[in-house]
């Protein structure tokens, strides 16, 4: 199976005028000048000073000049090739062309019960497998498909779970952060020759934590992709109204590139945005809503008009939703035909529900078939002498005039359409017949059907050095009483 290139044909939706999207950006550029970034390295801070930001160490603030953030704004690639360890699952990202990814949940659900549970790292890995045959999925968040195995330490989830990732899904991975994960993660990327790119979210408001900026620095001085991200909740770590979170995460981001250009120039990068608004029933974040659909709309025609910068949206796929049903459909369905529409580069989005708190591969099946039936939609209406079909139409003529028998029909009804996999397509007489299976029923056969065919692309020797390598971050976090 190789990636296709998903290419939209038609121009991106857009919300915000010329003038919003100057206001946003000037606005994001005058809180960097005046109020800065926080951080808790010192690493970090120490780079950014070096680079041209005012720095004050004993609060661990940097004040960026306007000009130092447009310098890094122009060394950001327009476009570039990430490399998985299948080859035929290379991506090339621009703003042209949208890839999919998968999401994470702590936990695996019972699809009986609906009741989460702890899953092992055996689950984790044919999850992997499973997700490594969906034709529409190109790569995968960290701490994914599950951030909790029965029996391991929480130091351990990232390095099992990048483990896990690299081994059985021969597609495009995210590392870190948390507790130096990033380190071994690296190594883990490093050892098998594939591209990865480094998460590096803001913690809003206007901070970065000190394992998301060592992962990021990392990443660059590796010459992977750095993916500096907005993740504020409005109402709570960002203001309540779209704009002033855009503006506040536009800060956030334009900071994170600063600081991964001054690492290393031209350091390949996904703007990220991950956010959702409050709740204010209950004060959590809310998923699924159209207060996270809007606000990434815009981020990507921010980033597309001014920059022509990769845009990833990470709140698309996020839900609500319990169980498999009509909710988690439109949550999920909605945010993701948005965010592709609008021109996101990449969009994580398959296999979770219930916020990050569950995964299930049933689940990424019948998200793969969405993502498909969007993707055949970007591709937009084919018009050509041959698809216009004049001459076939006047061969045609009138009824009794038929055209299913017709050469022409043959040739394009495959490429004009697109059907799931597990969708329920039978006349209700044969679906009584045949034991009614619902969509639900047809996803987990072919989910079992995924993990039965699934192959193994890695050399033993590869093996080996990712075994090896999750053996030394086992010792890493035992010595440090955390495993």
């Amino acid at each position: 199976m190789t990636t296709t290139v998903f290419t939209r044909n038609f121009e991106p939706l857009g919300l915000l005028s010329e003038g919003q999207i100057e206001s946003i950006y000037h606005g994001a550029l005058d809180v960097l000048d005046k109020t800065g970034l926080r951080f808790a390295s010192k690493k970090a801070l120490q780079i950014l000073d070096k680079g041209g930001c005012r720095v004050d160490y004993e609060v661990g603030r940097a004040r960026y000049p306007r000009e130092l953030v447009e310098r890094s704004l122009e060394l950001c690639p327009r476009t570039f090739t990430m490399r998985a360890s299948n080859p035929d699952h290379n991506v090339s990202i621009s703003n042209k062309n949208t890839y999919f990814g998968l999401i994470a949940g702590m936990r695996a659900v019972d699809l009986d019960t609906w009741v989460p549970y702890v899953p092992t790292v055996d689950e984790n890995n044919d999850a992997c497998k499973i997700a490594d045959g969906l034709e529409f999925v190109h790569g995968s968040t960290s701490y994914t498909p599950y951030s909790e195995f029965r029996g391991e330490p929480p130091a351990m989830i990232l390095p099992i779970s990048t483990w896990s990732r690299l081994k059985y899904f021969s597609k495009i991975s995210r590392i870190g952060s948390a507790v130096d994960s990033y380190i071994f993660e690296l190594q883990m990327a490093q050892a098998i020759d594939v591209d990865v790119w480094a998460a590096m979210e803001a913690a809003a408001p206007l901070f970065y934590d000190e394992s998301a900026t060592d992962c990021g620095i990392a990443g660059a001085e590796a010459g992977m992709i750095v993916e500096p991200a907005h993740c504020g909740v409005l109402g709570a770590g960002h203001p309540v109204t779209m704009a002033g979170s855009l503006v506040t995460g536009m800060a956030e981001v334009l900071g994170g590139i600063t600081l991964a250009q001054l690492v290393r120039p031209r350091t390949r990068i996904f703007a990220h945005i991950f956010h959702s608004p409050t709740n204010m029933k209950t004060g959590r974040p809310r998923f699924g809503s159209v207060a996270t659909w809007l606000p990434q709309v815009a981020w990507n025609q921010i980033w597309r008009t001014l920059f022509g910068i990769p845009t990833m949206n990470g709140g698309a796929g996020y839900v609500e939703a319990k169980t498999i049903d009509y909710q988690v459909g439109y949550e999920k369905g909605m945010g993701l035909l948005l965010s592709a529409l609008s021109g996101a580069s990449w969009i994580n989005h398959v296999g979770g529900m219930t916020a990050e708190l569950s995964y299930h591969p049933v689940l990424s099946v019948l998200d793969n078939d969405v993502v498909g039936a969007i993707v055949r939609f970007l591709q937009g209406v084919t018009v050509t002498e041959d698809t216009l079909a004049i001459d076939l139409i006047n061969e045609v003529g009138p009824v009794p005039g038929f055209y299913l028998d017709k050469m022409h029909t043959m040739q394009w009804w495959r490429k004009e359409t697109f059907e799931g996999h597990a969708v329920d397509l039978v006349p209700y007489e044969e679906w009584e017949r045949t034991g009614r299976k619902t969509a639900l029923d047809l996803a987990r056969d072919r989910a079992d059907q995924l993990l039965a065919e699934y192959k193994h692309v890695l050399t033993p020797s590869q093996d080996a050095d990712l075994d090896r390598i999750l053996e030394e971050a086992r010792k890493y976090y035992r010595e440090r009483g955390m495993a």
